[in-house]
């Protein structure tokens, strides 16, 4: 005799009870295997618990930001960084305090793939680690430069095993793709509305070989000779060039490809005028390079120095902020770092802002000829805010160290660095910095 089958109706109810199982472990897993990746955050900071630092009023103990001494320090305290930098975390703030009430998830930062030019990486306890980065036909040199930056403001700090850890996304693009609709993405610039970017310091502060500038620290060196004079090989000094005897002329060069609406205008705007010498580069021309390309100290021994945005920010600006001339520029729209330190009028005036059409540009150029005392006391005023200050490599490593404080403020989450498979065993999610480099 055959055995009595069971009712269909318990067959029935067996599997569904079956596959309720099998999904909750599933999705159990899955959910484990996810949640090992981060931790969420008990407590986070405040901003009003954050340490504050007030600078002594008097008495010998009194620290005060010196260039020759302290301006090549990566490892400045977060007390001297706040003191001797007041206005060069204001966009950080910015972006904070924009998160204040939205916080920065685990699952926020997951909703933004990692594309071509990105880079996914990992802060546990002053280390570096990579977790994940897209292909970089172009941008390869830049994601080098960025995260050994990073990497020095880390090591150079000695206390960076008390540094939060973090996870992020950077892009070594011009600028963030999709700044408003995605997860929270580090960028070298952005514009008012973008609200997801947090604004990072640039390649250039490492180097930038694609256009022949090398280390920022000797560029920098290259720039205050011109100015300041230097000791040559043989002992002997090589005078610098005083301001009244700089070219009287206004110096650019570069692409119109990258932003012909602004840069055109200004070509227009100089076209016939003695005070112009604006050339346009073709990358793509050797000889053309060759003859028209200027080095980029070289364009301190002019008297002003023109500034134009390309497809976002324009890496120049930084160095030519370096030069004692005058710095000139349109309405800039995408903002940068050290933006906040720039003054258009009054005597603490450091840079000249012209019409978006450059229209009044020959007139500002004409008033700054036959008044070189006004010339000479906005080059000052740069000089002394951006090239012996805000652009110093120690305001660099202060700004990253900011910058990782305060989106760990933010963050409802800490990354975890070792997180177990399905299988049990423990698998790092990133590689570390030392051995990435080597490998790419």
């Amino acid at each position: 005799m055959f055995a009595q089958r069971p009712p269909f109706r318990l067959l029935a109810t067996g599997a569904v009870i079956s596959l309720f199982v099998l999904s909750f472990l599933f999705f159990t897993n899955q959910s484990r295997d996810s949640a090992s990746r981060y931790i969420l955050k008990t407590h986070r900071l405040a901003q009003s618990e954050c340490p504050t630092f007030i600078p002594p009023q008097n008495g010998s103990d009194t620290w005060e930001f010196r260039v020759e001494r302290d301006g090549q320090n990566h490892g400045l305290s977060d007390e001297q960084c706040r003191s001797a930098f007041p206005k060069l975390f204001i966009e950080i703030d910015k972006s904070a305090n924009l998160r204040r009430g939205s916080h920065v998830s685990y699952d926020a930062l997951n909703s933004r793939k990692v594309e071509d030019g990105m880079v996914r990486a990992i802060i546990d306890r002053g280390q570096l680690y990579i977790v994940d980065f897209g292909a970089m036909p172009v941008t390869a040199s830049r994601a080098r430069a960025t995260l050994n930056s990073l990497q020095r403001a880390l090591s150079a700090f000695p206390d960076h095993r008390l540094l939060p850890s973090i996870e992020f996304i950077f892009t070594t693009e011009d600028f963030a793709p999709d700044p408003t609709g995605q997860g929270p993405i580090w960028s070298y610039s952005k514009r008012d509305g973008d609200d997801s970017v947090w604004i990072m310091p640039d390649f250039g502060y490492w180097a930038w070989p694609e256009v022949q500038i090398g280390p920022y620290h000797e560029v920098r060196r290259r720039i205050a000779a011109i100015d300041q004079g230097e000791v040559a090989p043989d002992g002997s000094f090589l005078p610098g060039i005083a301001f009244e005897d700089k070219k009287k002329q206004l110096v650019w060069r570069g692409s119109l490809a990258t932003n012909p609406a602004v840069r055109s205008k200004l070509l227009k705007s100089a076209v016939g005028k003695s005070w112009a010498s604006v050339r346009v580069i073709d990358w793509d021309d050797e000889n053309d390079i060759r003859f028209n390309l200027l080095p980029i100290e070289d364009h301190c021994r002019y008297m002003f120095l023109a500034h134009t945005e390309g497809r976002s920010f324009s890496g120049r600006g930084k160095y030519l902020l370096n030069c004692r001339s005058v710095f000139i520029s349109h309405p800039l729209v995408w903002k940068e770092a050290h933006h906040a330190a720039l003054v258009s009028s009054g005597p603490e005036a450091n840079y000249i802002e012209v019409d978006q059409e450059f229209k009044d540009l020959s007139r500002k150029i004409d008033y700054l000829i036959d008044n070189p005392q006004v010339a000479e006391r906005i080059a000052d005023n740069a000089v002394r805010t951006f090239r012996d200050r805000y652009l110093t490599p120690a305001a660099e490593s202060c700004y990253w160290r900011h910058l990782i404080r305060q989106y760990a403020s933010v963050s409802d989450f800490e990354p975890v660095l070792f997180s177990a498979g399905r299988d049990g065993k423990q698998k790092a999610r990133g590689v570390p910095f030392e051995t990435w480099l080597l490998m790419h």
